[in-house]
């Protein structure tokens, strides 16, 4: 192989290499030292932003400022959570009965500044940066798409110059895809290992709260409950049923996109 061969060699393998490695970098996270604040940050960890939904659920209901219906309805009190999500969970039962809790719910305020925080803490993979990083990529093999079209044009054909932007064309095909893919709520492996610490302390998982945290409605401590939300809560990622929310009116369960 010539020089050109090498330095073409190099010219296709060194950006993705380069976006590989940062990509895992951003995997890899980091951890302060400090502990986790809050079941919810716990919750997230274990099962996204679905199970600090239910979390906050599982709270409500634990600190009687909400209760449940047989049909699976939830109804509030009284008691008015002092919490941001808390907060922002009981407003939409009032608001929004019949309607998708756990997607509403993942768009909000109080959800956005959770992950935030989780992501200053390197506890969940930067997302934003990851697609940042194979965009950047991508824009580099259209370049070099560009480049080594016109040199095969203006020299004529030969095996290095008709493989160069092939080669350079599915890459920049696999960097726009993976640019534009959005894997947001991964933990990364230091998070991981925080929430494993985090499982076994009491003080932080104790509960209701701290049972689903890590299980989902599926562990709620009582088991009659626990049948309810789970057979009316929907599975994570399948949605298939929702909750029917409100204050007192009879509304039904109903199907579409889930919690």
């Amino acid at each position: 192989m010539d020089d050109f061969g090498w330095l073409s060699l190099t010219a296709i393998a060194l950006p993705v290499l380069v976006a590989a490695l940062h990509v895992r970098w951003l995997r890899r996270g980091f951890h302060d030292g400090g502990r986790l604040p809050s079941v919810r940050h716990v919750a997230a960890l274990a099962g996204g932003t679905a199970r600090v939904t239910e979390t906050v659920v599982a709270s409500m209901l634990e600190r009687e400022q909400a209760r449940l219906g047989g049909s699976g309805r939830l109804y509030r009190t009284p008691l008015v959570p002092v919490d941001p999500l808390g907060q922002e969970l009981a407003g939409r039962l009032s608001s929004f009965p019949g309607h998708a809790l756990r997607t509403t719910m993942s768009r909000g305020p109080a959800m956005r500044a959770l992950w935030a925080d989780l992501g200053r803490r390197g506890l969940v993979v930067a997302e934003g940066r990851r697609r940042l990083t194979w965009r950047i990529t991508a824009v580099v093999y259209a370049v070099l798409l560009g480049a080594g079209t016109v040199r095969w044009i203006v020299t004529g054909a030969g095996v290095v110059l008709i493989v160069f932007p092939v080669v350079a064309l599915a890459l920049l095909i696999v960097s726009l895809w993976l640019g534009r893919t959005d894997y947001a709520g991964r933990t990364t492996t230091a998070g991981r290992a925080v929430l494993a610490e985090a499982e076994t302390d009491r003080s932080l998982v104790s509960g209701a709260a701290g049972a689903v945290a890590i299980g989902g409605f599926a562990a709620y401590p009582d088991r009659e409950v626990a049948a309810i939300l789970s057979r009316y809560g929907g599975r994570p990622g399948k949605d298939t049923r929702t909750f029917a929310w409100g204050e007192g009116t009879d509304y039904s369960v109903s199907g579409g996109g889930g919690f």
